[in-house]
């Protein structure tokens, strides 16, 4: 099922959209809570008894389209890039429910202490000490567009997925019979020549008639539409403006820092030294040769097998240490060293080569922070209630120049705004806004004079009111003009140049040489240095240049990109390439790499046969 999955979707969304899934650490840092809503909606996706609701695969579905719009610009997601985008959402859960349940049925346990010590342990969430920070934690999720929530369950699923699959079908070896088919497919060299033929270099000999002007007039009649444009007055009210109605008391500063100390407290650090033996005896016999004075690093390397890297934890607080072994290392004193301790992770014996005093911040010196953060806190929920407030008010009969002076906030205009997002006259800082699909909604959506309900969007909660309203209207032909001899033209154009295209196929595909052909009609021919397969020439995509590579030494090839046409053969083989060494090991690591994931699909395919697995594809979108 995953593979038939994987069949319906081409790389568009792999490749163009940086998909972030939610991630969760409440159970660790006790952040809180995730806010489910999709209780109540009906399951599309179903392993044995686990479901995911029509509602979870939306709220992916928009994530990744605001991810994608985050990063190409607000891009139009049409209908065949949405089913691609939904086709991967749906294949990536279920193959994650597929490993949730083989990891359960296997009685699979990822513990608390092994997934922290793996969050505490990430890079980007240490400091310049190389201290866990939570604040670059919190940064990094809503950087990333991110629910705390999830994370725990993610760095689960990823280790259920290393021990399912990604284990198992590690240490592939490339049969010797595959790399030599590959390596002489990619050592093949071909020469092409071809002949580029652009539209928009094609020369027009004639002018457009009036007839044709009145044709194309009537023909495309609803191209020639002056769109409905409305005036528009609106009100930004931003988070800012609220947060500075929020006042703060030295009470709650106060009760925030008492409450709180643990944020402007910096821990104890120690550079600890550890290694870790299986049995108590070989640790016992390591602390022996280190009492002897045998040096700490030489033991680690001879006796656990361990290399520097690894003995040395670096700087850590009390609490980043397994179990109990914390309080054991800060009751030492600097270059003394702890008798074997035991952990589920073995016998450990450490020892504290330096250590860094704690510090703690005086309340005064962070009293603006906690003032700061207290309004933050707040301001969602005054946020909230103050438009609410507004609410009532508009619906009271207040005016938005009464609004406007009462938040602090200046009226602003945007003139002859369209439905596409076009406008007469907008200030450069709205132009964005102008264009945002949601605020023309608004616009279009209520009566002139008429004040709208809040948007949220980025700028802050919008309040807007249509001031005047220019009926859609066919233009006269005087307007229309321009554009209809551009349509020509174009038109005009392309039919110059298929033409042509059309000549030069049928000479070639009766045998006629291409360079007798190019002559003829006057056209450039280009022949290419010899390529293989995974090089190009004139832009072609890879699947364009495998296409014309495995066509027979002289058959013609057209190849159509735009505007612009190409029609080229091969024109004979040339000797193969030499492969160097870092060829073959880039061949060899490609194969592995196919080869892995394919037995990974096939690995999760034969998990997924054991369950009962139903998806709804209808209710989905993906089936008629």
């Amino acid at each position: 099922m995953i593979t038939k999955l994987r069949k319906a979707q081409d790389s568009w969304a792999a490749k163009a959209i940086l998909i972030l899934t939610a991630l969760s650490f409440m159970s660790l840092f006790g952040i809180s809570g995730y806010l489910n809503s999709a209780a109540d909606n009906r399951a599309v996706i179903k392993v044995n008894d686990r479901v995911l609701t029509q509602a979870d695969i939306n709220q992916q579905l928009n994530k990744e389209i605001r991810t994608a719009q985050k990063i190409f610009g607000d891009i139009e997601i049409s209908d065949d890039i949405r089913t691609k985008m939904l086709t991967g959402i749906v294949e990536r859960n279920l193959k994650s429910m597929i490993t949730e349940e083989t990891a359960s049925e296997f009685n699979i346990f990822i513990s608390d202490n092994l997934v922290r010590s793996m969050i505490l342990s990430q890079p980007q969430f240490l400091d310049e000490n190389g201290q866990f920070n939570k604040e670059q934690l919190n940064y990094f999720l809503s950087q990333s567009d991110m629910d705390e929530q999830q994370y725990i369950a993610l760095i689960r699923e990823e280790l259920d997925s290393q021990f399912l699959v990604q284990n198992p079908i590690s240490g592939y070896n490339v049969p010797s019979i595959l790399k030599k088919y590959v390596a002489d497919a990619e050592a093949q060299q071909k020469i092409f020549k071809y002949i580029t033929l652009n539209e928009n270099e094609a020369v027009i000999d004639r002018n457009i008639s009036d007839d044709e002007i009145n044709q194309y007039y009537n023909d495309f009649a609803p191209e020639f539409i002056e769109p409905e444009r409305r005036d528009v007055d609106f009100i930004i009210i931003s988070m800012n403006d609220i947060a500075k109605k929020i006042n703060i008391t030295d009470e709650e500063i106060d009760d925030y820092y008492k409450n709180n100390m643990s944020q402007f407290v910096t821990p104890e650090t120690r550079n600890v030294l550890q290694m870790v033996f299986d049995t108590k005896e070989k640790a016992d016999e390591a602390k022996k040769a280190l009492d002897n004075g045998e040096d700490f690093y030489k033991v680690a390397e001879e006796m656990a097998n361990q290399t520097k890297e690894e003995t040395n934890l670096e700087y850590v607080s009390e609490d980043m240490l397994i179990g109990d072994t914390g309080s054991k290392v800060f009751a030492l004193q600097k270059n003394e060293t702890t008798e074997p301790m035991q952990s589920e992770l073995g016998w450990h014996i450490m020892k504290v080569t330096d250590i860094k005093s704690g510090a703690k911040q005086e309340e005064q010196k962070v009293k603006q922070q906690i003032a700061e953060t207290l309004a933050n806190e707040q301001v969602y929920d005054v946020a909230y209630d103050t438009i609410n407030q507004i609410e009532d008010k508009i619906g009271a009969g207040s005016s938005l120049d009464a609004i406007a002076k009462e938040m602090g906030v200046d009226v602003q205009h945007i003139k002859g705004l369209s439905e596409y997002g076009d406008a007469a006259d907008v200030a450069q800082n709205f132009a964005s806004l102008a264009q945002n699909t949601d605020f023309i909604d608004t616009v279009f959506s209520y009566n002139q004079n008429e004040i709208s309900q809040a948007l949220e969007t980025n700028e802050g909660f919008v309040f807007a009111k249509v001031t005047k309203i220019s009926d859609s209207h066919p233009q006269d032909l005087a307007t229309a003009l321009p554009k209809i001899k551009q349509m020509w033209s174009e038109n005009e154009k392309a039919a110059i140049t298929q033409e042509i295209i059309n000549d030069v196929m049928h000479d070639l595909e009766n045998g006629d040489n291409i360079d007798d052909v190019a002559s003829r009609y006057n056209l450039k021919i280009t022949t290419t240095s010899p390529l293989t397969r995974s090089q190009n020439f004139a832009n072609l995509s890879q699947t364009q240049m495998l296409d014309i590579f495995n066509e027979p030494n002289g058959t013609p090839k057209q190849i159509d990109i735009e505007q612009q046409h190409i029609i080229a053969v091969a024109d004979g083989d040339y000797k193969p390439k030499k492969l160097s060494d870092n060829d073959m090991n880039i061949i060899e690591q490609r194969l592995k790499l196919d080869l892995a994931q394919e037995a990974a699909a096939a690995l999760v395919d034969s998990y997924g046969k054991n369950y009962d697995i139903r998806i709804k594809y209808r209710l989905l979108g993906l089936a008629d």
